[in-house]
């Protein structure tokens, strides 16, 4: 029989047991909600991410993400942001000095081809509205995530699904290993001629079947000897009379937001005409967003550019940054527009000379071109398990090559630091360990999106989708 001692003892030892798992448990991990209780988080977050946009649009939006698991997922940053910030498996790989600029929303879709400033069709990542500095494995564990998603949804099997994330992980690591003690990576940028599988493809075709005529064509018509935004296309619309003056009083402050090298005219930045873009993208579909046709370099109507004016407003993983974090961020960046530029140019190589920003009367803008090359990867091609490899290994090596360029060698006062030594140094002679951590946080976290996505469809899918929803 044991002595009361011994109970109290053995008491004692259960609790700190208890308190030990507690205090381990993190955000991240497979198994911290009840199914109810999870059903209620997701409905709550979707619904306030989404209140600040029309009835219409939000259900056109909610529509678009019960297309897919995949389409959910890239709608729903605020979960992924949720249920990740601040979890204790980041410091497996991450310290202080881990902190990069990052995409925010890194997903599949969120690479893409587009013309750069030198007019070479480059594969990047193309989606800087939630750019933020913060630990690099966010944008890992999201990309990684992804690839789950799209192998499941391809049908591809559980272990070509783990093939694929362990080749992203692997050339991830192997890409930020090859920068170190290098500058390479403010060089290296991709193009049809450094890259393979069916990407070179795909860049190829862009490059042969994309042009300006062409876009403008989509987008434009002639109207006797003027060019004008066609508003019989769904996706334009016409703006009212003070949101165009807004806009053509904006023109002279945005053109000092310009990089000093880009040389133009007195006409370049003429408003030809100005139109909404409506129902653009997933995440940030309802968002105020407009089309600026501008002159270009000549008076002729083939050379006219279009110019992307969209509302910024904080990025998602804001609200779920530590205090210190959030402190830090409003005290580096003077506006949301500033802040995107400045993420784009830290991520990209030669980048568009038209980005930089504009104060509207409902606050700050990103302003960009709108790539008449703009391109996405069929990502519903990827069906063999090589084709998936292989574009995954370079899903790594170009997230790895945009968050090796965004450190000190942008910017020593955001970024302190070499990212690419910092990472080799906590993962060399680790990398086994690292692509198991990324992979089991990618698995898991498919098995929770699917069942989020069943929340979804379940409580706030309306019922006026249609089969033209998903188009």
């Amino acid at each position: 029989m044991k002595t009361c001692k011994q109970l109290v003892y053995l008491s004692a030892i259960a609790i700190l047991l208890l308190l030990t798992n507690l205090s381990c448990s993190s955000p991240g991990r497979p198994d911290p909600l009840k199914t109810s209780d999870r059903a209620k988080v997701v409905v709550k977050t979707i619904q306030e991410a989404n209140t600040g946009i029309s009835k219409q649009d939000r259900e056109t939006k909610y529509c678009k993400m019960a297309c897919s698991k995949f389409v959910f997922y890239r709608g729903t940053n605020q979960l992924f942001w949720k249920d990740f910030a601040g979890d204790s498996r980041l410091k497996d790989f991450g310290n202080a000095k881990t902190k990069i600029w990052l995409s925010g929303d890194m997903h599949a879709e969120n690479f893409g081809a587009y013309d750069n400033n030198r007019g070479e069709i480059v594969y990047s990542l193309d989606d800087f509205d939630d750019g933020i500095i913060a630990d690099y494995q966010y944008d890992v564990w999201r990309m990684a995530a992804s690839l789950a998603l799209v192998g499941r949804q391809n049908g591809l099997s559980a272990e070509e699904q783990n093939n694929g994330i362990d080749a992203f992980s692997e050339s991830y690591l192997d890409t930020m290993a090859s920068y170190r003690g290098n500058d390479r990576e403010l060089e290296t940028y991709f193009t049809k001629d450094n890259t393979y599988g069916k990407l070179d493809d795909f860049l190829e075709g862009v490059e042969a079947n994309e042009s300006r005529q062409k876009m403008l064509k989509k987008w434009t018509e002639l109207d006797g000897n003027q060019r004008r935004f066609n508003l019989s296309k769904v996706k334009l619309g016409k703006p009212t009379a003070s949101e165009r003056q807004d806009i053509e009083n904006a023109i002279a402050d945005y053109k000092k937001t310009l990089t000093k090298k880009f040389k133009y005219d007195n006409n370049y930045f003429r408003a030809k005409d100005i139109a909404q873009r409506l129902l653009a993208g997933t995440g940030s579909l309802g968002i105020p967003r407009y089309y600026v046709l501008i002159e270009g370099e000549t008076s002729s109507q083939d050379d006219d550019r279009i110019l992307d004016i969209k509302f910024q407003s904080s990025p998602t993983a804001y609200d779920y940054l530590s205090q210190e974090e959030r402190e830090n961020y409003d005290k580096n960046f003077n506006n949301e527009g500033q802040r995107h530029a400045l993420a784009y140019r830290a991520l990209t190589k030669h980048t568009d000379n038209h980005l930089g920003w504009m104060k509207l009367g409902d606050g700050y803008y990103s302003v960009r071109e709108r790539s008449p090359f703009k391109e996405t990867f069929d990502i519903t091609e990827l069906t063999k398990e090589k084709r998936f490899v292989k574009l995954a290994e370079q899903w790594g090596e170009v997230l790895a090559t945009a968050h090796a360029r965004a450190d000190k060698d942008f910017d020593a006062t955001l970024v302190p630091y070499s990212i690419d030594k910092q990472v080799d140094k906590l993962t060399d002679g680790r990398h086994k360990e690292f692509r198991q951590l990324v992979r089991e946080v990618a698995l898991t976290y498919a098995d929770q999106v699917e069942k989020d996505y069943g929340y979804f469809l379940e409580k706030l899918k309306p019922n006026s989708c249609s089969s033209g929803s998903c188009d």
